[in-house]
């Protein structure tokens, strides 16, 4: 059987939006979102504080959260899944700070048991209810400033 050169055409075009909106979709990729590269920090009591995690909670519940980890010097730079920046929004900022004095042992990671430490913040800012920390993400920020905790 052979099929006219205008049908397959029509199903090499079909076929190719197809996989173009299934990468899409698998992807989460909205071309109207654009993420921005923002950096920050935190300290408490004046001294950084490295190793602490950061999740900001978009006011959007169909936007991903965006999440950091600080460096030495208690800067950091957001992270949306695996592509740097963060979309444009309103944000809930999460913050805790596990004790690096307490590692696990190599036993407690291998058997998945190890827990990141008790937080030196005590939990204020480990719940998007608890936490006081809010931002406002625009086109033109790029970086914030510092929180001081």
């Amino acid at each position: 059987m052979k099929i006219p050169f205008r049908e397959l055409q029509i199903a090499s075009s079909l076929n190719l939006a197809l996989c173009a909106s299934l990468c899409m979709y698998l992807t989460g990729c909205d071309a109207g979102t654009r993420l921005v590269p923002v950096t920050g920090s935190i300290s408490v009591k004046g001294k950084p504080a490295a190793g602490a995690s950061i999740l900001f909670h978009a006011e959007d519940p169909a936007a991903q959260t965006v999440s950091a980890v600080t460096a030495e010097d208690g800067t950091f730079s957001l992270m949306s899944g695996t592509e740097p920046g963060i979309a444009p929004g309103n944000y809930v900022v999460t913050v805790t700070w596990p004790d690096a004095s307490k590692k696990p042992t190599s036993a407690q990671i291998m058997m998945g048991t190890a827990d990141a430490g008790p937080d030196l913040l005590k939990g204020k800012y480990a719940t998007k209810s608890a936490s006081t920390l809010k931002v406002e993400i625009t086109t033109s920020t790029t970086a914030l400033p510092a929180f001081e905790l």
